[in-house]
């Protein structure tokens, strides 16, 4: 394992998130610092239309209303509040805001990149990285499993927090190496990157090879070229 910055960890963005289990909204500590994965309930009085459960995006930001995007992740929750105060000052005549946090991310992995479904998920005692692929829909058709990675902060018995990345070669799980389903921890990030294509490739593979066989198409292209040579 090699150590990495927080900042690549998170270099996809992921637009869709399973909804929250929690029925009851857990009221937080105001010293409580946000981070990516936690699903926030922001409460906007007197302006209720602007009220929103939200999940705290892998890069850390947040997009609400009339607002846009902003970075939410390593502030403290009552510093969270002053923010949006201020912000929906603008919009809003003597605006209040409370937030709580309706699921905190430390019950939460995800998987980004080139899956069916990108987004987080529940952790599960015994989690492994099948189950999670298992859970976004399977790898998408230009996967390069072999090549994904688990990207994990750890905390030391010092309270020191470590970034690491873990080589996680999924496309072998798919085949059956189940010695390669890595398990999983929460907080845990699986990304899957993508195949490199040439963009030609890549027309042939959407346009060409869901109608002939690959021997059928190298077929055609022979008699094509014997046809010009006439």
């Amino acid at each position: 394992m090699k150590m990495i910055s927080a900042a690549l960890a998170l270099i996809l963005f992921l637009n869709s998130v399973p909804a929250a289990v929690l029925a009851q909204v857990i009221a937080v500590d105001k010293e409580y610092f946000v981070e990516a994965g936690d699903v926030l309930n922001i409460h906007v009085f007197p302006a209720e239309e602007f009220s929103k459960e939200i999940t705290v995006q892998p890069d850390g930001t947040i997009e609400l209303p009339l607002l846009g995007s902003f970075k939410v992740q390593g502030l403290r929750a009552s510093e969270l509040e002053k923010v949006l105060t201020a912000k929906f000052s603008k919009y809003v005549a003597n605006p209040s805001v409370t937030i709580n946090v309706r699921k905190f991310a430390a019950n939460r992995v995800a998987i980004i990149g080139e899956v069916r479904t990108p987004g987080y998920h529940d952790y599960r005692e015994g989690m492994k990285a099948l189950d999670l692929v298992a859970s976004a829909g399977g790898l998408a058709d230009y996967a390069r499993g072999e090549q994904s990675m688990i990207f994990r902060k750890t905390k030391a018995a010092d309270g020191k927090v470590s970034e690491d990345v873990i080589p996680l070669d999924l496309q072998g799980v798919m085949n059956g190496q189940m010695d390669k389903n890595a398990g999983l921890m929460t907080g845990d990030i699986v990304y899957v990157p993508r195949k490199k294509y040439s963009k030609t490739a890549k027309w042939i593979t959407d346009n060409v090879t869901p109608w002939m066989t690959l021997t059928s198409f190298f077929i055609s292209i022979g008699v094509l070229m014997a046809i010009q040579r006439k």
